[in-house]
């Protein structure tokens, strides 16, 4: 017999991630003991590349886009502000930004259930990524002029929403 409580789920989640991982013969981390695996993706910005940190728990996917840069003391203000702004009406995923060492980066997220359990599929984990980097991209370049302190969060919005 059995049943919802006998299930790894966590090793249904992370055996998803490594058939996306197979499937697209992406160059990648394996999950370490935290169950946490990693892969590079280029992107068309600034800074080129960001490190996407695929994390499995036993009900749901979290992919965290660490973006190579950082904010300095003097900008986190001002970035938190473009961040903030961002945000706004983003539908699936989001920017966060960690306020004590200025790492910033863009999490999407979704939940597999628990009592109905159902593992993510390649093309839930494909959307997630594909999602997570076109934002990347989309405010990335607007992103990084703020970080130097060459335009002010709401005019670095106002440019990337009108384009």
């Amino acid at each position: 017999m059995s049943s919802q409580a006998e299930r790894d789920t966590l090793a249904e989640v992370r055996a998803a991630v490594e058939n996306f991982f197979e499937r697209d013969g992406i160059k990648h981390t394996p999950f370490d003991e935290r169950n946490i695996a990693s892969a590079t993706y280029s992107v068309k910005t600034k800074f080129g590349h960001v490190t996407v940190f695929f994390h499995a728990y036993k009900d749901k996917l979290v992919l965290n886009m660490i973006i190579p840069l950082s904010a300095d003391e003097a900008e986190r203000a001002n970035v938190a502000e473009f961040i903030l702004r961002a945000n706004y009406g983003l539908r699936i995923g989001c920017f966060d930004f960690d306020f004590n060492d200025g790492e910033i980066s863009y999490r999407v997220a979704f939940y597999c259930g628990s009592d109905e359990f159902i593992p993510p599929t390649y093309e839930q984990i494909d959307f997630s990524v594909i999602i997570g980097l076109m934002m990347i991209e989309k405010y990335g370049d607007a992103l990084v002029k703020v970080l130097f302190g060459l335009v002010e969060p709401e005019d670095a919005i106002k440019a990337v929403e009108e384009d």
